[in-house]
């Protein structure tokens, strides 16, 4: 009985150690991965045209977090009725869009999470982004 007590008292410390370890280091490497996946280019930079030495460009780095279709689109939404209980609250912020007659509220926490609604309203395609 104490020897497996023995072994179980190690695992759980070598587990904290690795714990605390962690969350030393992973700044760090997540820094090194996003680092070794950016890509530098260069813009003008109208403030920099005056410096002596300067060409009047900077060198930026852009970080990819997300790859291709990292958000997923809405492609098909649906809508709850009047009547229905899935109502939205009077006061949850939307976008609002009316063709032809035809009107949809797409809510903001919604879009927060996809960026982008693929719909058909009042006969016409449109593509909602936030």
């Amino acid at each position: 009985m104490g020897n497996i007590i023995g072994k179980s008292s190690t695992i759980i410390i070598i587990l904290l150690v690795a714990l605390v370890a962690a969350v030393i280091f992973m700044p760090k490497i997540g820094q090194f991965f996003l680092n070794f996946r950016g890509e530098t280019v260069t813009i003008a930079d109208a403030s920099a045209r005056g410096t002596p030495g300067s060409n009047g460009t900077r060198d930026v780095k852009i970080v990819t977090i997300l790859g291709r279709d990292g958000i997923p689109a809405i492609l098909e939404p649906e809508f709850g009725s009047r009547g229905a209980g899935d109502q939205m609250r009077p006061e949850e912020r939307v976008i609002g869009v009316s063709i032809n007659g035809d009107s949809r509220a797409y809510p903001l926490n919604m879009l927060s999470r996809h960026e982008i609604v693929n719909d058909t309203v009042g006969g016409k395609p449109i593509a909602v982004t936030w």
